[in-house]
C-alpha cells in the first residue's frame, strides 16, 4: 500500500515541525494539515469537500474533544484516531482509548522516536 493520509491537531509550535518532517521523512504519510487545537481540526475536516484522511493523530489534550467530535459525528466516526502525550502514567491512554481511541503513544522528544511512531502506526493502520 502507498503513502497514507494523516490529519494532526499539535500546538507547541517546535512540535508541529518536528512531527511534520518527521512522518514526512518516512514515506510513509502525507502530512495534509496540522491544525493547532481541536476547534481547527474540526473546522479542517467541515470545511473541506475533498480532505478525508485515513488517521487523525492528536495530542492527547485535544484528543478528548476530537475523540468526542469524531466519534459522535456519522460522517467521521469511522476516521481512526490516534492519541499521544508525554505522560506515562497511563491516565491518558485510558481515557482515549475508552473514548475511542485506537492506539495512544507516548510523545517522543526527538525525530528518530517519530518516524519509530509513524512506522507502528503505519503497521497498526495495514494490519501488519
Amino acid at each position: 500500500m502507498g503513502k497514507l493520509n494523516i490529519l494532526i491537531a499539535e500546538n507547541d509550535a517546535d512540535g508541529k515541525v518536528l512531527i511534520q518532517e518527521s512522518f514526512a521523512d518516512t514515506g510513509l504519510f502525507n502530512v495534509l494539515a496540522i491544525a493547532e487545537d481541536g476547534q481547527i481540526l474540526k473546522n479542517i475536516m467541515e470545511e473541506s469537500d475533498i480532505l478525508f484522511p485515513d488517521v487523525i493523530l492528536s495530542a492527547a489534550g485535544h484528543g478528548y474533544d476530537i475523540l468526542y467530535y469524531l466519534k459522535t459525528s456519522d460522517a467521521f466516526r469511522e476516521i481512526p484516531v490516534v492519541t499521544y502525550s508525554n505522560t506515562t502514567t497511563g491516565t491518558d491512554e485510558k481515557k482515549c482509548q475508552q473514548m475511542g481511541a485506537l492506539k495512544h503513544f507516548i510523545k517522543p522528544d526527538s525525530a528518530p522516536g517519530y518516524q519509530k511512531m509513524a512506522k507502528e502506526l503505519y503497521d497498526l493502520l495495514l494490519g501488519e
